[in-house]
């Protein structure tokens, strides 16, 4: 997913770039083997009137003018809203989806650049779903013109949701439909992920830096938990009835900022189903250069693991 720039550039490692105000992460995947070798994963501190600089380094050091590259736009950068699919040609379908959206984005549709992933045909309703991604032109563009000066061979944009669902995809889980909690310092995304395809994908203002003052000795603390449980929960419950599968039984967390001690476990009480931190050394081979990564890396990572152009 999301918006492809050029013809596919045969490669056996592909490069994750996301990149934000406090910083450029930059992962590379080694494609060739049976698990994803993790090569590089670094997060870059740096402002943005030193981005340029930063990141025309970074294309000589890792050759990343010959390596399939990929950006991964973080959650404040695109809305991801979920509607019917319009009853329309495919050649008028992105037209359609611009006047259906057009209104439930927070900026001008005419500002927009609109992308859709098509969820799996599991609604009890009968019609079939599309997720439609809106970011703005001027985000697009920035980014593109940033990367391109570079000599950054970008190949395609991408989303933290598609990022997060490349690494998911990776875990060995017995599960047909898993919950997912994608935490970033200010903001989280509360998933369903079915056969590895987003089914769902919510937005709460709950963050790792509130949740960050939680103590498991003081109750009192734990309210804003409790509120992050309900909407999971709410998430759950709207998942059951507008699908015909089974009930979710287990919640994956992605942590992209601060570490949480013991969420998983406090989540496990409040929701009654099993909650593990995703561990990315179980969904990929470390090469012999990495030690340990940092959370504002996941996007890029899930990023470098797109091998599909």
């Amino acid at each position: 997913m999301i918006f492809s720039l050029k013809a596919k550039i045969d490669s056996s490692k592909t490069a994750g770039v996301s990149i934000s105000a406090e910083g450029i992460a930059l992962a590379i995947i080694e494609h060739n083997t049976i698990s994803p070798i993790l090569q590089y994963a670094q997060f870059h501190p740096c402002s943005p009137n030193g981005q340029a600089s930063l990141l025309a380094e970074l294309v000589r050091q890792h050759q990343l003018d010959k390596l399939p590259c990929n950006l991964v736009l973080s959650p404040e950068e695109y809305q991801l809203t979920q509607v019917d699919a319009p009853e329309v040609p495919k050649q008028e379908l992105k037209a359609a989806l611009h006047w259906q959206v057009k209104d439930l984005i927070d900026f001008h549709i005419d500002d927009a650049v609109i992308d859709l992933i098509e969820l799996p045909n599991n609604s009890t309703s009968g019609k079939k779903q599309l997720l439609v991604v809106a970011s703005r032109q001027s985000i697009i563009q920035s980014h593109v013109d940033l990367l391109r000066a570079a000599n950054c061979n970008l190949e395609t944009i991408d989303i933290a949701a598609q990022s997060a669902r490349n690494i998911i995809s990776h875990l060995p889980l017995d599960n047909d439909s898993v919950g997912l909690l994608n935490l970033w310092d200010n903001l989280s995304k509360l998933s369903v992920l079915l056969d590895n395809d987003i089914y769902i994908n919510r937005s709460s203002s709950i963050g790792a830096q509130s949740l960050s003052f939680i103590s498991e000795d003081d109750i009192s603390s734990q309210s804003i938990l409790d509120s992050l449980a309900l909407e999971l929960q709410r998430t759950f419950d709207y998942f059951e009835s507008h699908s015909r599968q089974a009930a979710i039984t287990h919640l994956l967390i992605l942590n992209n900022g601060q570490s949480i001690d013991n969420l998983n476990h406090l989540l496990q009480q409040r929701l009654g189903v099993e909650c593990q931190t995703v561990d990315l050394k179980d969904s990929l081979t470390f090469s012999d250069s990495i030690n340990t990564v940092s959370n504002n890396c996941l996007m890029a990572i899930g990023g470098a693991l797109r091998s599909h152009h």
